[in-house]
Parts: structure tokens; sequence; C-alpha cells
């Protein structure tokens, strides 16, 4: 059973000084947040009095407690917590349930990424570094983490090819990443010479995209949000709705 918290703190910063070093060191202190047990997802803000918010969801009520006793070991948190007028905190928990479909059925997964099995990371590397502003979460001999922009942004696993495996071809796979807008980053990958696979257009089923192909041969399709014309939007769907059989109901109402 899924028992998510969510937690959000306000506060003030100390003074006009951290107030203007909140922003870069609260996302400097991201990574060790996000090692913490039960960490989530993370949102952080300011509005327009000057009062921040930090927004973590944990998996328990019990990691977010563990949180607050431990998180201020870590440098990069205690720093942050050095500008923050303690006196101003206010910290509160709310429960989160999952929709009542999934109560009692496996708790869903939290991420999905892929994994390629290169021989070489570096071209890749390269080509994520320049054209989607890529940064290593983690990187070994035999494995690299790419974080395409900065944090919350999507992730690309990279690992060493061993003799087990068959070396990515990049046949039948292609890699959806959507963004704010896609002319800019367009333009600027076709004025870089990037192999495209099809051209910037407007869709029906609701976006402006591109697709390109990164050096490992991995279609890329790079897509702003568009509203979907009528002859697609028969086709959303909103599976937690009470009143909607979940999928197991169903086939158990069919073998009946």
């Amino acid at each position: 059973m899924q028992q998510d918290v969510i937690e959000q703190v306000s506060f003030n910063a100390r003074n006009a000084e951290a107030d203007a070093q909140m922003a870069e060191v609260a996302w400097a202190a991201q990574a060790a947040i996000e090692r913490l047990p039960g960490f989530v997802s993370r949102q952080f803000g300011r509005n327009e009095d000057g009062g921040w918010v930090d927004v973590v969801r944990w998996k328990s009520l019990q990691d977010a407690k563990h949180a607050a006793e431990h998180a201020g070991r870590e440098p990069a948190i205690a720093a942050l917590f050095g500008l923050i007028d303690m006196q101003s905190v206010q910290m509160r928990h709310y429960a989160a349930p999952a929709p009542a479909s999934l109560w009692s059925r496996q708790p869903p997964a939290r991420r999905a990424c892929l994994s390629l099995s290169l021989a070489d990371f570096a071209p890749l590397r390269r080509f994520y570094e320049r054209h989607f502003n890529a940064r290593a979460l983690f990187e070994a001999e035999v494995y690299l983490i790419l974080q395409l922009g900065g944090p919350l942004a999507p992730e690309l696993h990279v690992m060493q090819l061993c003799e087990a495996q068959a070396p990515f071809n990049g046949q039948g796979l292609m890699m959806n990443i959507e963004f704010d807008e896609v002319d800019a980053l367009h333009a600027g990958m076709a004025a870089a010479g990037v192999e495209m696979r099809m051209p910037l257009e407007d869709h029906p089923w609701g976006d402006r995209a591109f697709s390109c192909v990164d050096p490992a041969g991995l279609e890329l399709y790079c897509y702003s949000p568009r509203p979907m014309a009528a002859e697609y939007t028969g086709g959303l769907r909103e599976p937690w709705r009470l009143e909607v059989p979940a999928a197991h109901e169903r086939e158990d109402a069919v073998s009946a």
C-alpha cells in the first residue's frame, strides 16, 4: 500500500543577502536531498512577498521525520539551512492517498528510464552536453547517468557493453522528450548538422515536434504541447475515475 507523505516547509531568508543566494544554494542541495531515504520528488519556490516554500514528497511519514532529524548533517543541506530564518519556519505534513483502485494493488512504479548498452560513451555524452545541457549524475567506467538540463529533468542511462549483450543499434526505439518550446532547440541542432528524421511541425495529436538522431542511433522525439484536434480528443482516458472499473475488475467480469 502506498503511504506517501507531502512535506511543506515555508520560511523566510535571514536577510537580503541570504535571499539573493537562496535559489542557487537550494538547488545545490538537491543531490543530497535525493539521497535521503524515502525521497520521491521536490519542488522549491518563492512568492512575491519574499516567502519561500520547499515541498518534498516522501514514501512515508517515518522517512520525512528521519530527513528532518538527519538532513542537516549533509554539508550542502546545512548551507541551505544557514540562509534560513529559523524562527519563521513552518512545517506541515499531508497524507497523499493513492487512487482507490490502487490501494489493494501493486503500488505504482516510481521511475522509468532508458539504458543503452554502448562500447564508447564519449560521443553520446558530448552530444547531450552540447544540445541538452546534460550533466552527469553518476559516472564510472561501466555506467553513466546523464540528466538532461537540470534538477528534476529526465535522465538517460548508458552502460558499458558486455559480452552477453548485443550493442544498441537504434532500431525500433524512440525517446520522447517534452520541452516548453522546441523551435530554438530545433534551429540550434539543425545548424550543428544533427541528423533529422521528422521535420519541425504542428501535429493534430497535440504537440509541435521534430525528431533527430543521437550518435548512438537513438531517435529523439522533441516536442512541446499544443491543443489537441477534435478527432484525437476521443482517445483521452481518465483511468482513476471511481466509476471506471479497474483493469483487473474488467478481466474478472469477462472470466466469470
